[in-house]
């Protein structure tokens, strides 16, 4: 059965009042709202219906945004639960993302990518000397945003980790996106910061080339 979507004028945690949908899928939405109390705009992802393996994510990726700063990255404002499901309060980021700019564009000039790779990189490298590191695992066009003052924003940090080494993790087949998520995402191997340039790597290729890369 499919998860009913928040309907606009819902007003959660007795502050936040959604505007409208921003995008949905099997496990999650995410809403433009308004927090009446900060009267300010923000991101709202709703996890549905969430027990065991998808309560313990989202409680990690609360965790980890909740304890990061980068321009470059989104900031977490709050998070809680209600009638079953959870939330998460984020920046809201205005801009396309560059799956999107790809699409309407075409391919995207040299410099301009040189520009928003060198910004995902800054991120990046905070997030690899964070103790433990933190790695997204997806990395991809369509989790860049592009706000209009050219700032680019890695978003959607649903399947990250703590990386701990020797400790394997086993990814569902729906954290996996071919042509951008490496080998060792495929399977029983165990992600390390190495899997984020891999697939920083693989969405560069694609913005120069219109290409995804072949597994």
């Amino acid at each position: 059965m499919a998860h009913k979507l928040l309907a606009s004028g819902t007003v959660l945690a007795g502050r936040y009042r959604i505007e409208r949908l921003i995008k949905s899928g099997g496990f999650a939405a995410v809403y433009v709202a308004t927090d009446q109390r900060q009267r300010r705009v923000c991101a709202v992802k709703e996890t549905f219906d969430p027990t065991g393996d998808n309560a313990d994510q989202f409680r990690l990726e609360a965790e980890i945004l909740a304890d990061i700063r980068h321009q470059n990255l989104p900031a977490v404002w709050d998070y809680f639960g209600q009638n079953g499901d959870l939330y998460l309060v984020m920046e809201y980021i205005e801009g396309e993302d560059l799956e999107s700019h790809l699409d309407m564009s075409g391919l995207l000039g040299e410099d301009y990518v040189r520009d928003w790779v060198e910004q995902l990189c800054d991120a990046l490298t905070m997030l690899h000397r964070h103790q433990p590191p933190i790695i997204h695992r997806d990395i991809k066009p369509a989790n860049v945003k592009i706000t209009p003052d050219g700032r680019a924003v890695l978003v959607d940090f649903g399947i990250a980790k703590f990386y701990q080494a020797g400790n394997n993790t086993q990814v569902a087949a729906r954290a996996v996106t071919d042509g951008f998520s490496p080998l060792e995402q495929y399977g029983q191997g165990s992600t390390d910061p190495r899997s984020d340039i891999y697939a920083l790597g693989a969405t560069v290729y694609n913005l120069l080339t219109g290409v995804i890369p072949p597994d």
